[in-house]
């Protein structure tokens, strides 16, 4: 790090106190990435500490509401001549108008806000992934994944992140045994001390499996509360969108982390099946032709380094018809 560049200087510059020869001197040290982190964590300390101005909501809220219930005169004239060209506006379509103006500065405060105090890693279609996060633990994302991780006091104060995908989680044990956790859309949490676990997380539900070490599956079960389920190593917990959570063992965890490696391990998995690997991890979408065909089931590992490689294998495994629809792709039986 630069010497020169330091907390009060970056005080000072953001109270415009900076000289020409010290703002300069902060441009060139914020080029460096491995300063974002840092500028962020002042930033938000300086903002915290030099409000220049706190609102007061509830006052404006009323004030605003008020207005757009008054009736406004109808004998201005400048009011006549608008509504001469534009249809008048009634009391309901103004109180539309508002709460569809709310909704959007909020949506875009809360956006700006998720930006702000989070870092976000995403994968695309056919792509992996690996996170390095400060306390040493490693992340693999999957294909079309997204995980959230806190830019400021990860480590410190919380280890909390956020996962819509799929993910290999590999976690550091810290001394003080604060624990990890992962936070889905699904309402199901990941709850760890040291660990590897694969954890998939997306629209159809959720799927923990336990490599090493002891998890917790926190989750909403209805009308029972919030529940709880703890894996041991070669356990796999699938949890539905009902809310329902099922445990069992399996003789290869292993196996379901192998797409880091671009291997693809199925075991008696129908085709209908696969072809929700294809849509989540490759944006593929695939139709099958036929109940018959849709129930054909494929067992064993194999590589592939794209989309096609693997559909190309699945063909030939199960002997069935490859036909391309614009961004369809029909499966459907070998003629005989």
């Amino acid at each position: 790090m630069n010497q020169l560049v330091n907390k009060q200087l970056i005080f000072d510059s953001f109270a415009g106190k900076a000289t020409t020869l010290q703002r300069k001197l902060i441009d060139e040290w914020c080029e460096d990435p491995r300063h974002e982190e840092l500028f962020y964590e002042w930033l938000e300390e300086w903002e915290q500490s030099h409000l220049q101005y706190v609102a007061d909501q509830q006052s404006a809220l009323t004030s605003y509401t008020n207005f757009l219930t008054t009736d406004r005169p109808a004998d201005v004239q400048a009011g006549e001549a608008i509504r001469m060209t534009l249809p008048t506006p009634t009391r309901r379509n103004w109180l539309l108008w508002a709460v569809a103006a709310s909704v959007a500065i909020m949506v875009g405060s809360f956006t700006f806000r998720q930006q702000l105090l989070n870092q976000t890693y995403e994968t695309a279609y056919g792509q992996t992934r690996v996170v390095q996060l400060e306390d040493g633990s490693q992340v693999t994302l999957n294909a079309n994944s997204t995980l959230r991780v806190p830019r400021f006091g990860f480590g410190r104060e919380t280890r909390q992140v956020w996962l819509d995908g799929e993910a290999l989680f590999s976690v550091t044990h810290m001394i003080n045994n604060q624990r990890f956790v992962v936070k889905t859309g699904n309402g199901a949490d990941v709850v760890v001390l040291g660990t590897e676990f694969t954890l998939y997380a997306r629209p159809r539900g959720t799927q923990v499996v336990l490599q090493r070490g002891k998890v917790e599956l926190h989750y909403q079960q209805a009308g029972q509360g919030e529940q709880q389920v703890t894996l041991k190593p070669g356990d796999l917990v699938n949890l539905k969108r009902n809310g329902v959570a099922r445990l069992k063992p399996i003789p290869q965890p292993a196996n379901y982390a192998a797409w880091r490696d671009h291997r693809y391990v199925f075991e008696e998995t129908s085709l209908k099946e696969i072809t929700y690997l294809f849509q989540e991890n490759f944006g593929m979408s695939l139709e099958i032709s036929d109940p018959e065909t849709a129930a054909l089931t494929l067992s064993g590992a194999y590589p592939a380094q794209s989309a096609d490689d693997l559909l190309s294998i699945i063909a030939e495994a199960l002997n069935i018809r490859i036909t391309r629809q614009g961004d369809k792709v029909l499966l459907a039986p070998q003629p005989i």
